[in-house]
């Protein structure tokens, strides 16, 4: 039979899931056989895409892999029986993309590696409702250095077996959330300066004698208390060349 011919080939090469050797259904382990002599096939074409396929149990707390690209153990620098654990414990970052109405535009829900260790559950179980799965990781690789996945699935249950399996592709966007990355500084670094300035405006009504300012309350201020509680600007005190000469005279004289 065809689907016994791929399970040889499946076994004879890097498999190193669990479904194919382990007491699965039939119809499982036919879908699983199945997706792998595709995704290998489409691996062996050298596209941008790397194709995967996870699978979980319904309780069980870890994800595994029956199949992962080539270029996903080349990027997460491991062995393929090695890429769900490292994957797992390298993310630093989730972010999901979800399309609002028009008026709301495209709202990011972003859950940071301390957040997300407490969160997977709720986020598979959302993930097994929707049947869907579109997601953006920022992975830690080495020496400082980082790489953004992002993560488009198709999500398919298994009653019987009360497996879930995970059938995605993931692309390479580190140039792209890069540019985002810094946007978003710049954006936060302008926030908090805009946050910092005050200013003034408008026609300020000022004694021609003493020259006290009148505040929107109708009191009367020193221009210097005045100017320092509408704006950042502070004061030093020092005396200019024609006060130190009316200060001389006015020495003289006595």
């Amino acid at each position: 039979m065809a689907y016994d011919d791929a399970v040889k080939r499946i076994m004879g090469g890097d498999y190193s899931g669990k479904i194919l050797h382990g007491k699965y259904g039939e119809t499982l382990k036919r879908r699983v056989a199945e997706c792998v002599e595709r995704f290998s096939a489409f691996d062996e074409t050298g596209s941008m895409a790397i194709p995967y396929i996870s699978a979980w149990k319904k309780k069980g707390k870890k994800i595994w892999y029956e199949f992962a690209s080539n270029r996903l153990s080349e990027l997460l620098k491991c062995k393929k029986s090695d890429v769900a654990d490292i994957f797992r414990d390298n993310i630093i970052d989730r972010r999901i993309y979800k399309y609002q109405d028009l008026d709301s535009g495209i709202v990011k829900d972003v859950i940071a590696r301390e957040e997300l260790n407490d969160a997977r559950k709720e986020l598979r179980e959302e993930t097994q409702d929707t049947g869907i799965l579109e997601a953006v990781y920022k992975i830690y690789i080495e020496k400082d250095t980082t790489i953004w996945l992002k993560d488009q699935a198709t999500i398919e249950k298994y009653d019987k077996d009360k497996v879930w399996l995970s059938l995605g592709f993931l692309t390479d966007v580190s140039k792209e959330m890069e540019v985002e990355e810094e946007r978003e500084r710049l954006v936060l670094e302008l926030q908090d300066a805009l946050s910092k300035v005050k200013t003034l405006s408008g026609l300020l009504p000022i004694c021609s004698s003493c020259k006290k300012v009148r505040d929107d309350k109708g009191y009367w201020r020193e221009v210097e208390e005045y100017i320092r509680d509408h704006s950042e600007a502070d004061f030093s005190h020092g005396i200019c060349p024609e006060c130190v000469e009316k200060e001389i005279e006015e020495f003289d004289r006595l």
